[in-house]
């Protein structure tokens, strides 16, 4: 399965009158060109990695290979960015990095980006990434039932014959996300990436752990939920 990034050009509202230009997590199974896709907050190390992983369990199997190019959040050629190499293990396949500038590597990956580009985007406006989300969602299913020239097949139709040839989803989860420690200052705030997010009062002065999905934050005491919110 080949995996890039693909940066629509397209601002999409994030709330307080703001707007970013988001990254979109593609993968690609090389023999059935079965795309799947999903908007994701950044292109940190565990951002990918949970965009990967939420992916696969949708798809529900795992591919022997996961072909990246040299995404600094995966890390560069033979050198993994923190975290990865874990991911990989749990998952029982391999993180293989091309050559830079080798988009021959991983041209079933790059013709996707560019079906999504002329195919998917124009006409649309979004209201925020969970939009954005919901309506990729709605079109991918049709898209992978085209008839694709250069197979001669539907990738709905081959998505079968790729899962047989693939390994099951692990029986424990990968580690996927942000995970912090901090000590909550006097203003009961804590920041995760260019955010803060709000705490219980209870917990100023004291070490609470600050976990981050694709979608929520959420900030424990003791084993204890003080915060939870909507990742912005």
């Amino acid at each position: 399965m080949q995996c890039d990034l693909w940066f629509p050009e397209v601002r999409i509202p994030v709330g307080s009158g703001k707007a970013r230009v988001l990254p979109v997590l593609v993968m690609v199974s090389s023999h059935s060109r079965f795309i799947m896709a999903r908007m994701i907050p950044s292109r940190m190390t565990g951002d990918l990695l949970a965009g990967m992983w939420e992916l696969l369990g949708s798809l529900g199997a795992v591919p022997r290979r996961l072909i990246w190019d040299n995404e600094t959040g995966i890390g560069r050629r033979n050198s993994y960015a923190a975290g990865v190499a874990a991911f990989a293990g749990v998952l029982a396949t391999r993180i293989v990095q091309v050559k830079p500038y080798d988009p021959e590597s991983k041209g079933v990956v790059e013709r996707a980006n560019q079906f999504l580009e002329t195919s998917f985007l124009p006409g649309r406006d979004f209201a925020s990434p969970e939009d954005f989300n919901n309506q990729l969602g709605q079109w991918l299913p049709k898209a992978n039932a085209r008839l694709v020239r250069r197979i001669g097949a539907r990738p709905s139709d081959l998505l079968a014959v790729d899962k047989a040839a693939m390994l099951a989803l692990p029986p424990v989860p990968p580690v996927t996300g942000f995970t912090a420690r901090v000590r909550l200052p006097r203003d009961y705030y804590v920041r995760m990436g260019s955010n803060d997010y709000s705490v219980h009062p209870q917990a100023i002065g004291r070490f609470v752990d600050v976990t981050a999905d694709l979608t929520t934050v959420t900030i424990s005491l003791d084993g204890r939920p003080v915060g939870t919110h909507p990742r912005s």
